[in-house]
């Protein structure tokens, strides 16, 4: 592919914006009949509509070198993620064989760890089939888990430990862990 094409293509990309942005004369200030945004209409505007984008290579992540005690990663649709995990020894069902798994999120000055206990293993808490959905603030702006702080757009780090109620066969570990890295629009 050349880069004419895709320059010619901006070109009429930004003329478009160029052209919907100048649809019309701007008013004079003052004289619009519609009253002023209250300071919760301007709050309100800033609430996203839907929890935030999380972007990636789809959430990467299982247990290496392991015989027993076997993880992923699957995506929750209202809350991020999860981590199913099973003991295999003990039975084929999430949570069989395993005492925890523990999330922690790295980014942006942001520190989030939690240590789930049951299954689902989900990365903002909650116990729901689905991990719930993603947790909010009273001004409505989701949050890295109930009364955590609130969601910013970056780069972070993620890392999944998976602890087992008994020893791996292969690895002779009761845990297994890793790691990857997601964008939050």
């Amino acid at each position: 592919m050349t880069t004419k094409p895709r320059l010619g293509l901006m070109l009429m990309i930004a003329a478009f914006i160029g052209l919907v942005g100048c649809g019309g004369a701007a008013e004079p200030a003052g004289d619009s009949d519609a009253p002023d945004p209250t300071p919760a209409a301007v709050a309100d505007a800033r609430i996203p509509g839907g929890p935030p984008q999380v972007e990636n290579d789809p959430p990467a992540g299982i247990c290496e070198d392991t015989a027993n005690i076997l993880s992923r990663v699957d995506r929750a649709p209202q809350a991020m993620f999860r981590a199913l995990a099973i003991d295999n020894r003990v039975g084929q069902n999430d949570g069989d064989g395993i005492r925890a798994v523990r999330f922690a999120v790295v980014g942006n000055g942001l520190e989030y760890l939690i240590q789930e206990e049951e299954a689902p293993y989900c990365i903002l808490g909650g116990n729901e089939p689905e991990c719930g959905e993603w947790p909010r603030n009273a001004a409505g702006r989701y949050l890295w888990g109930a009364g955590g702080p609130v969601v910013e757009p970056g780069r972070y780090d993620v890392f999944v430990e998976v602890i087992g109620a008994a020893p791996d066969s292969l690895s002779g570990s009761d845990r297994c862990n890793w790691n990857f890295a997601i964008q939050i629009e």
